[in-house]
């Protein structure tokens, strides 16, 4: 599918903040990056804090959009696991660099989460807290072994976001191309979902 022009732009965008962050960042870089003039960018976003928040905006409901979907389900815990990692890993696939875009503006900006998140009723706090309420059921059941909320939500997130922070890496070491990438991280989706449950099975 051809992208249009406005995609284009955001898409360069995301390339030039990740690089360097917002506060370094220039229009006529964005424009650079997408192969096309000023004027040209201009028309189309007035500015650049236009286009970082109709990114953030847009990439924060995306992502956490489908997280709380997910959490308000009436699945089992092990099927919001499984869903927490697809949704994960296959926005990222489609955004491979959303995680660096993302880490690096939270880092300098952190109230940028809870800012977003109160504008769009999406209130990450509130996912981690339904997540632990559902955790700490299934541990009380006997179904889990003992363990922290919040160790396994970071350890489900860690392995499915650390492999798009470290795709240079990784491709390079592992000697893998953009396709070769995408096709392993299409398949890490099984991956981590047994490495989780395994992990936090009862053993006899």
């Amino acid at each position: 599918m051809t992208k249009t022009t406005e995609e284009i732009i955001m898409d360069a965008a995301i390339k030039v903040f990740t690089r360097g962050g917002y506060a370094a960042a220039r229009t006529s870089d964005i424009a650079r990056e997408a192969g096309i003039n000023r004027a040209l960018l201009h028309y189309y976003f007035r500015d650049k804090q236009t286009i970082f928040n109709l990114i953030f905006e847009g990439r924060f409901k995306e992502f956490f959009g489908g997280l709380f979907k997910v959490m308000q389900s009436e699945d089992s815990l092990e099927e919001k696991i499984r869903k927490i990692i697809n949704h994960e890993i296959g926005t990222l696939i489609l955004h491979p660099d959303l995680p660096r875009f993302i880490a690096i503006e939270v880092a300098s900006r952190p109230e940028l989460l809870v800012e977003y998140g109160t504008k769009l009723g999406l209130n990450p706090r509130m996912l981690i807290a339904r997540f632990e309420e559902l955790t700490r059921a299934e541990i009380a059941k006997g179904n889990i072994r003992d363990i922290d909320p919040k160790q396994l939500l970071i350890n489900i997130m860690s392995l499915s976001i650390y492999p798009f922070v470290a795709q240079p890496i990784i491709r390079v070491m592992m000697q893998m191309d953009p396709v070769m990438f995408q096709q392993s991280m299409e398949r890490r989706k099984q991956e981590v979902f047994e490495f989780v449950m395994n992990a936090i099975k009862k053993h006899a």
